[in-house]
């Protein structure tokens, strides 16, 4: 069984120095593809390849009919790190265990594929309209992968899974349809709330009954269609942002104690920047704190009643 080092050290060789800029031309669409290249269960091996160096940038940022074909190409445990994709087409291909450190995806389609383990902390996987077209992400597998503070924003998400993706993963303005999340997610922000990129409100469904959430948020959207986990510090608040005024009033009309202001300060504060009128929110209670606890206390009486 070939080890891994030996996966990436074929790649350093005399041989194989010269075979890694043939396969970058191959991979940037300006040359055939190399011979002698094997397969791994029926997609090219390119195990371990160091896919930046030279080149980081793959396709044209002013063309988007100029992007990239990758198709059935195993990538696992690839060095890839501030790779730049514009227009690309991915599908079929294996990027398990991958560096992919701020990484950076303009429009293009990334189907079928699998993130398993990758590291793609600091990344944007997504950046709005680009040439008329947003990146769509379809039955993508990003469990495990390394998520810290990389942020889609303004694509598509389309029957992909989160399995305990990291701190700070960013979901901002995206259309997330048949989407799984399993295990702790600490920190993250889930918004709907247009500021970044149009986004409808109802373009939300999602199974979080695996999940745990931690810190976490999800708002701006209906949540109709999301299945949640069984938790019970979790507080979801249909309509919010009426719900969210009310409840400041009427905490603030109560006898004054120590943590009520900054009960009514938090409260205020998702009514400042609030989403569509018609929008949910979703996040969880650190138990215990005598703030959130007057919060919970203050939504409790608006939604009683």
């Amino acid at each position: 069984m070939t080890t891994a080092s030996e996966l990436r050290d074929r790649w350093y060789q005399p041989d194989g120095l010269k075979a890694v800029l043939a396969v970058r031309s191959w991979l940037a669409g300006r040359g055939p593809r190399p011979d002698g290249l094997g397969e791994v269960k029926g997609r090219v091996d390119l195990r371990s390849f160091p896919l930046t160096g030279s080149t980081i940038a793959f396709g044209d940022p002013d063309d988007p009919d100029a992007g990239v074909v990758w198709h059935s190409l195993d990538l696992s445990n690839a060095r890839g790190d501030a790779l730049r994709l514009f227009g690309a087409r991915i599908d079929n291909c294996v990027f398990d265990g991958a560096s992919l450190v701020d990484l950076r995806l303009w429009g293009g389609e990334v189907t079928d594929c699998s993130f398993r383990r990758a590291d793609l902390q600091t990344s944007i996987l997504g950046a709005g309209d680009w040439h008329g077209s947003r990146t769509t992400w379809r039955r993508v597998t990003f469990d495990r992968a390394k998520l810290r503070r990389s942020v889609f924003k303004g694509c598509v998400l389309d029957g992909c899974t989160f399995e305990r993706p990291g701190k700070l993963l960013q979901i901002i303005d995206c259309e997330v349809n048949g989407c799984t999340f399993r295990g702790d997610l600490d920190s993250a922000i889930i918004s709907g709330r247009g500021y970044a990129y149009p986004v409808t409100p109802s373009a939300f469904s999602a199974d979080f009954s695996q999940a745990v959430f931690h810190d976490s948020h999800i708002d701006g959207y209906l949540l109709d269609n999301v299945t949640f986990p069984d938790q019970a510090n979790l507080v979801l608040v249909r309509r919010y942002p009426s719900v969210f005024r009310k409840a400041a009033v009427w905490l603030a009309q109560q006898a004054a104690t120590e943590p009520d202001p900054s009960a009514v300060r938090f409260l205020q504060s998702w009514t400042k920047a609030a989403g569509s009128e018609e929008s949910d929110l979703c996040f969880d209670l650190d138990a215990g704190d005598p703030v959130l606890e007057a919060v919970r206390r203050a939504l409790d009486h608006v939604q009683g009643t």
